[in-house]
């Protein structure tokens, strides 16, 4: 960008703040909103990432086209039945009367409405009108929203139409009657547009009304219609307004990296060798040339190599630097990068920019080729590198001013990045495609992330985070779509509540916002074994993708309205925590942690039982409880399923008060066993065990009743005993084949979880 063009810039601004998808792949009516610097969409496989970044692509770039298969399922059914009422054309219907128009003109219209859409939401200000002048819905405008509808359009009106039927009518006329079974293209209209994409039409711009908009969650909006007459507005004025780059999880496997790759040349070229070219001959006016092989010219090319190397160098250096702003080099790693060209008399730029590292800073001694860099040092280069590009050609605009809007989607990051680098990455990379003060103070650049790393959506506050929820078919949803949630409202005007769960995302490390499922656990005993229960046991829910969360189950309602919002399947697993209520010295009411002996007057000192669900306060309520009791099940979608101690039937009824004594008296006679004098196979004496393995084991064989060993048990639970240590040994015997039994109120949890993420069968309650 020219200095005269960045002064010519308003300071105010425009930013994209709501992009709404509809009819798109899965993506039956998706709203995202998108924060003024970074955005990161998060979510389960399958869940419509994906799609979103896919959708974006293929709008805002006109090298993207659309296929078949990127109209909504939910569709189809209309547009095999406008190819079936193509089929039955006698004639070409451009060349017949007007006595059916107003047929064409229905068929056009419902053509159009199957078409997916998207939604493009800026809030500017006044100062840029400018910009936002062609779709502004009215004169009178003091800035405010501004709405733009992209549309794909195979026919933009009745002729078109007509030509788009009679062309799958001549398609189809020689296979129609083949029979269903037959598989002769086209098979419909879909099957036509597989092979004649380009029959797909185009993309259309329209402008909406500001006034109907989603904008600072507008309780008002609903989903705008456009009039059958609407028209549309050049692409180019949207191309004035935003600018679109994208990178893709792959490289090397789409035609989006063809550009990468070396053209010709005997030598082995790198990724970044690759870009500082392409950077060269877009931005720095560096052109292949070429001369003879004349004898007179070997001089002149040497002395042009060295002050060519040098030009380079110090034309690139900037954006080099930018690219440190990810933290390399370290200490270890290459210090220098330097710049060869090899100027060959027959092509000048044949092999491209070398790049070579010096392991010395301010050395020109041990270079080392590109490729000879560790991958992981490459692909963070070339992902900053590419970046540092993006910024570059905004502000290079082959026409007027840069775009003041500047969309970065970057697919899944994590597979160019180590995990180090994922936390800082997104904070990092922003900095790398926004202008400067000194640039540009009203441009606005924007990231759009997809990604399955915790480690880096965790990286972020709530509010930067999208979370895509899937959601099944059902009698109000006919075909699965999706949704998305910002994490950032999720929580209210509940800061505290915010605040725990953005530090416990970020200490613990969760990958709770990617799981199919989740399981919340008391302590660490439940966060070791009950994996390796759910390992044995059960063999398909241990196939899925479950998260557990480590979070103390008498704390987990503090997590609720999240469980809410990602209305995946969970099961709490908690201790039932009885309390004797008590007077205290002054008066006052306390709960005193206590062994339950079936003593009456008992509650339960759980905060999540009491006031998540069941709610219940008496303990004698939770002894033997109902299917809604255990199951909660008020947010559509979301189910919960709670698990505590019950009455253990191998120790008479006993009733426990956490995991390690409801797993002792589950398995008493394995502990007993224990106790008993054994011999290897050698007639060796086998060592009783010691540590806390062995104190519950002489615990188990002293005591004389059930009733004993569970007031026994509950003291040593509340004395030094290690429950880490504990579970570790049970871990040990478990991983050998002991046969250890799951405590039965966990283990029904677990099936009941398994069945709730069992493929096509109906929902288990």
């Amino acid at each position: 960008m020219t200095e005269s063009a960045a002064v010519a810039l308003s300071s105010d601004s425009i930013t994209l703040q709501c992009l709404e998808i509809c009819k798109f792949r899965r993506l039956g009516r998706v709203q995202v909103e998108i924060d003024e610097k970074t955005t990161i969409l998060v979510g389960a496989n399958n869940s419509g990432k994906t799609s979103i970044l896919a959708a974006l692509r293929h709008f805002l770039s006109d090298g993207s086209a659309f296929g078949a298969f990127d109209v909504s399922l939910s569709e189809w059914a209309k547009l095999r039945e406008l190819g079936k009422a193509w089929e039955s054309l006698t004639e070409d219907p451009a060349t017949t009367g007007g006595a059916d128009e107003a047929a064409w003109t229905k068929q056009c219209a419902t053509l159009l409405a199957a078409m997916p859409t998207l939604d493009l939401w800026f809030s500017a200000e006044a100062g840029m009108y400018h910009y936002v002048a062609p779709f502004l819905s009215k004169f009178a405008w003091k800035g405010g929203a501004v709405g733009v509808r992209l549309r794909l359009e195979p026919a933009t009106d009745v002729a078109s139409l007509k030509e788009l039927a009679w062309a799958y009518h001549t398609a189809r006329l020689p296979v129609k009657d083949m029979g269903n079974d037959s598989l002769a293209w086209p098979i419909d209209l879909l099957d036509y547009w597989l092979h004649e994409s380009q029959k797909m039409g185009q993309v259309k711009a329209y402008k909406l009304d500001a006034d109907n908009n989603p904008l600072e969650g507008n309780a008002t909006y609903v989903p705008q219609v456009l009039a059958a007459g609407a028209a549309p507005i050049e692409r180019k004025h949207l191309a004035k307004l935003l600018r679109v780059d994208f990178v893709a999880a792959q490289r090397g496997l789409g035609s989006e990296e063809a550009a990468s790759r070396s053209a010709s040349g005997p030598h082995r070229v790198g990724m970044f060798s690759n870009q500082l070219l392409q950077f060269a001959r877009q931005h720095l006016n560096v052109a292949a040339t070429g001369h003879g092989h004349r004898a007179d010219l070997v001089k002149a090319v040497a002395e042009a190599q060295k002050e060519l190397d040098l030009k380079i160098h110090d034309a690139i250096a900037p954006s080099v630097a930018e690219v440190k702003e990810l933290g390399y080099p370290g200490l270890h790693d290459p210090q220098e990068i330097r710049f060869r060209t090899r100027i060959q008399t027959a092509d000048l730029l044949d092999h491209g920019t070398a790049v070579q590292y010096s392991m010395k800073k301010d050395s020109a001694e041990d270079l080392l080729p590109e490729y000879s860099i560790g991958l992981g040092y490459q692909n963070l280069q070339s992902l900053s590198y590419q970046l540092v590009s993006f910024k570059t050609a905004r502000f290079n605009a082959e026409k007027g001013s840069p775009a003041p809007v500047h969309l970065v989607m970057i697919e899944e990051p994590e597979a160019h990045l180590h995990v180090q680098v994922q936390r800082i990455f997104p904070d990092k990379a922003h900095k790398l495609i926004s202008p400067t003060e000194k640039e540009a103070t009203p441009l606005r650049s924007q990231l759009l992330i997809s990604t399955h790393s915790s480690h880096l959506a965790h990286a972020e506050d709530f509010d930067r985070l999208r979370y895509v929820r899937r959601i099944a078919k059902s009698k109000g949803h006919s075909m699965p779509t999706s949704e998305v949630v910002n994490l950032g409202r999720v929580f209210g005007s509940d800061d505290a509540t915010r605040q725990f769960a953005e530090r416990y995302f970020r200490v613990q490390h969760t990958d709770l916002l990617f799981a199919n499922a989740a399981i919340f656990v008391e302590g660490v005993a439940e966060r070791m074994l009950v994996p390796l229960f759910m390992e044995r046991d059960y063999e398909a829910l241990n196939s899925r993708y479950v998260s557990f969360l480590d979070i103390g189950g008498s704390h987990a309602h503090r997590l609720k309205p999240l469980v809410e919002q990602l209305r995946i399947p969970t099961i709490v697993i908690t201790d039932i925590d009885p309390v004797e209520v008590k007077t205290g010295a002054k008066g006052q009411t306390i709960r005193v942690a206590v062994a339950n002996t079936g003593q009456a007057g008992l509650e339960c000192g759980n905060a999540t039982l009491r006031t998540w669900h069941p709610k219940f306060v008496q303990l004698d309520d939770f002894k033997a409880p109902k299917s809604d009791d255990l199951t909660w099940a008020q947010e559509p979608e979301c189910r919960v399923r709670f698990a505590w101690q019950l009455p253990v039937a191998e120790a008479g009824g006993a009733w426990p008060s956490s995991f390690e004594d409801s797993l002792i008296l589950s398995n008493i006679e394995w502990f007993r066993a224990l106790s008993e004098e054994k011999v290897d196979k050698n007639g060796k004496k086998i060592k009783p065990p010691t540590g806390t393995l062995g104190t519950a084991v002489t615990t188990v064989a002293e005591a004389k009743t059930h009733g004993d060993l569970a007031a026994a048990l509950h003291a040593l639970m509340r004395a030094s005993f290690s429950k880490g240590d504990f579970a570790a040994s049970i871990f040990e015997n478990v991983a050998v084949g002991e046969n250890i039994a799951c405590p039965k109120y966990i283990a029904d949890a677990l099936t009941w979880l398994q069945a709730q993420l069992e493929p096509n069968m109906d929902v288990v309650l």
